[in-house]
C-alpha cells in the first residue's frame, strides 16, 4: 500500500508492536547499567565518609563536600600522575598513527612479492595476547635499564596493528591513479604521501589518533609492572594508593581521582563521538 509521502499514513503504518515496546525496555536497561556506575562515581566523589559507608543509596549527596578532591591534591602526587598520564598518552598516540600510517603506505602503494605475507604476518599479531609478550617485553625493558621511566611505558606499545589496519583500510579507498599520475608528474613518494594519500584521509587518521589516545590514557597492567615510584606513576596506577586492606580503603578520594581520570576522556569522546563513528563505518566497507 502506497502512503504517497503523507506522514499521517507513515504513523498508521507504523505500529506499536510488543517486540518494538521489548526492544525499547532492553535498551534503556542496557544504557542504565552502563551510566550507573559513572553517576554513583561522581556522586560518591562530593560525599561525606558517613554517606558513603550509609545503607541508603542516593544517587546526590545530601552535603557535597570538595574534601576529597582537597586531600587528593594534597596528599597525593595527583599533578605528577596527570602530566605522567598526559605526556605518555600522547606520545603514544602519535608514535601508533606514526608507524601506522607510514607503514600502510608503503604495503598499499609499494607493491612486492612480499606484501601479503608481512600483512597476514602483521594481522597475526592483533590476536597474540598481551599475557604472552608481556614478559619478554619486560625483560627487554629492564636490560635497558628503562624500568621506572615513561620510555619503558611509552615505546613497547608504539607498534600497533590495530592502528596499522585502521588507516590501511582507508588508504585502499583513494585511487592508485592519483599515487600514478603524481608519479609521472615527477613527484616524490614521500610528498604523494604528504600532499595528496594523508590529506585525503585526514578525518579517518584523526578519528584513530583519538582512539590511540584513549586507549593510552586508560592504560593499566603494563604501567603497573614498569613502573614503582608515586612520582613516575599514572593516575590508573595512581588509583591503587587509595586502596590499603590493612588500614582501609579511601574511598571518598579513591572516587575524587576515578573522576578527574575519567572527564578527559568522556569530554573527547562526547565531542569527537560522530568523527570516531564514521571513521569506524567507513573503514568497515572499504574493499
Amino acid at each position: 500500500m502506497r502512503t504517497n509521502g503523507n506522514p499521517a499514513s507513515y504513523r498508521e503504518k507504523k505500529r506499536i508492536t510488543p517486540g518494538y515496546v521489548a526492544l525499547v525496555v532492553f535498551l534503556f536497561l542496557l544504557v542504565f547499567c552502563n551510566i550507573f556506575p559513572l553517576f554513583w562515581m561522581v556522586g560518591s566523589a562530593f560525599k561525606l565518609p558517613a554517606e558513603l559507608f550509609s545503607n541508603r543509596i542516593s544517587f546526590f549527596p545530601e552535603h557535597p563536600t570538595l574534601d576529597n578532591f582537597r586531600i587528593v591534591f594534597e596528599k597525593y602526587d595527583f599533578f605528577d600522575w596527570l602530566r605522567n598520564s598526559a605526556i605518555s598518552t600522547i606520545l603514544i598516540g602519535f608514535g601508533q598513527i606514526l608507524i601506522g600510517v607510514l607503514a600502510a603506505f608503503g604495503l598499499v602503494y609499494f607493491k612486492t612479492k612480499w606484501n601479503k605475507a608481512v600483512f597476514l604476518t602483521l594481522m597475526a599479531t592483533m590476536v597474540i595476547p598481551f599475557q604472552v609478550t608481556m614478559i619478554p617485553n619486560y625483560i627487554l625493558v629492564s636490560k635497558f635499564h628503562l624500568l621506572n621511566t615513561l620510555t619503558a611505558v611509552v615505546v613497547p606499545p608504539l607498534a600497533s596493528a590495530s592502528a596499522f589496519f585502521f588507516v590501511y583500510q582507508h588508504f585502499r579507498g583513494v585511487p592508485a591513479t592519483y599515487y600514478e599520475a603524481a608519479r609521472v608528474e615527477g613527484a616524490s613518494s614521500f610528498w604523494i604521501f604528504h600532499r595528496v594519500v594523508v590529506p585525503l584521509c585526514k578525518s579517518s587518521i584523526s578519528s584513530m589518533f583519538i582512539l590511540c589516545c584513549i586507549d593510552g590514557w586508560n592504560q593499566y597492567f603494563w604501567p603497573l609492572l614498569v613502573l614503582t615510584s608515586s612520582k613516575k606513576q599514572t593516575l590508573t596506577i595512581g588509583l591503587q594508593q587509595f586502596l590499603d586492606f590493612e588500614m582501609g580503603n579511601n574511598w571518598g578520594p579513591f572516587m575524587a581521582t576515578s573522576t578527574l581520570a575519567s572527564l578527559p576522556i568522556i569530554l573527547i569522546y562526547l565531542f569527537m563521538q560522530r568523527n570516531i563513528i564514521d571513521a569506524f563505518m567507513s573503514s568497515g566497507i572499504k574493499g
